[in-house]
This record gives structure tokens, sequence and C-alpha cells, in this order.
């Protein structure tokens, strides 16, 4: 369990924002500049479409069935997300952003076949001890030195695990949900469909 919950409301509060970020950006579309009016619009048209009953419970409570702790990784990066969306501002580079969908890919590559007794190793128990969070710690320091800023965001489940204030119990939680995992994964095939059919158009006489 994410240890974001110290107490209940903040627990909710916390699980809430990674489905209300993700709900506006559906709803601000791929205009890269929307109006105030429509950012605020969306917003509260996320909020408020989550808070709608289904079967005695709100739409918030269901997706925390599903995913009841985001992980920091995926929450921050829906932030990023948000903010360019909202604002104009983009924190993130394309470069950025292709460092945080491999790292959802590969992580996924590697704890959910886990999960699924798919292999005989335990990646999750790494979540319990030292070893993961030193290899992203040293992930995060790559990034940053070679400008990658992603590896800000990686800091953040490292620096909360160091301070032992909030952070998630496993370290895999805090760094890899499935949503996370899902969208990156896709990412990464969309990525791959893409540079087949840019290959194809390419040498269009080259034999498959």
């Amino acid at each position: 369990m994410n240890a974001l919950s110290t107490g209940a409301f903040p627990h909710q509060l916390y699980a809430a924002l990674a489905p209300w970020m993700l709900l506006a950006l559906l709803l601000l579309g791929r205009n890269p500049y929307p109006s105030r009016i429509r950012v605020v619009g969306s917003l509260l048209l996320a909020f408020f479409a989550l808070r709608i009953p289904v079967e005695g419970w709100h739409l918030f409570a269901w997706v925390r069935v599903l995913e009841p702790d985001p992980s920091l990784t995926f929450t921050l990066l829906l932030a990023v997300a948000l903010l360019r969306r909202a604002t104009g501002r983009a924190l993130f580079r394309p470069s950025d952003w292709s460092a945080a969908v491999l790292f959802g890919a590969i992580a996924a590559l590697v704890l959910y076949p886990t999960a699924l007794g798919l292999t005989s190793h335990d990646a999750y128990g790494w979540g319990w001890g030292r070893a993961l969070p030193v290899a992203v710690t040293a992930l995060a320091a790559l990034l940053v030195a070679l400008g990658n800023r992603f590896g800000l965001v990686l800091i953040v489940p490292v620096a909360l695990r160091v301070l032992r204030v909030g952070g998630a119990d496993n370290f895999w939680d805090a760094v890899i949900d499935p949503a996370y995992a899902i969208l990156s994964l896709l990412a990464v095939v969309g990525w791959s469909i893409r540079s087949g059919l840019e290959m194809r158009l390419r040498w269009p006489g080259r034999k498959a």
C-alpha cells in the first residue's frame, strides 16, 4: 500500500489525482494551446464525471478498485503532461518522454511476468531490498548527467525512500503501476509499427 496514506483522506486524495489528471487530459484533446475556458471546463468536468455514482459508488471509487495506489512516477508524469496541455509550458522534451516510456515498458516486462506466474524468479521481492532503489538511483543520476529531465522524476521516489517520508512499502509500487505499464507498452508498440511503416515507405521495393 502506498505510504502516502498516512491517513484515509490524504490517501484518497492522492489516489484520485492520477485518474482525474488522465481524464482531464483526454477531455482537453490534442490541441496544444486550448482556451482558458476549455482548460477550466475540462478540469471541472473530469472531477464531476468521476463523482458520478454507479451502483452505489462514485467512479473514483471504482477506479480505486482497479488501481488503488498509482505510482509516484506515473502521477508526476501526468502532472507534467497536464501542465503542458493547460499552460503551454513544456517541462519535458521529446527525449524526456522517450526515456519515461522506455523505463515504463522495461519495468513492466521485468515485473509483471512474475506477477502473472510466467517466470520462476520473484522480481517483486527486489522492491523490499536495496538493489532496486540503488539501480533506480543510478539510472536517475545517469539521466540527470545526460540532461534528461525524466531523471528528476525518478529522484522523487528515491528521495522519499531515503527520507522515509511517504513513498511505497515496496519500491516497485512507487515507480510502476499497471496503467503506466500498459500505456508505455502501447507506446513502444506504436513506435515499432510507425518505424516499420517508415522503412517500407523509404524502401518500397525492399522484400520483407
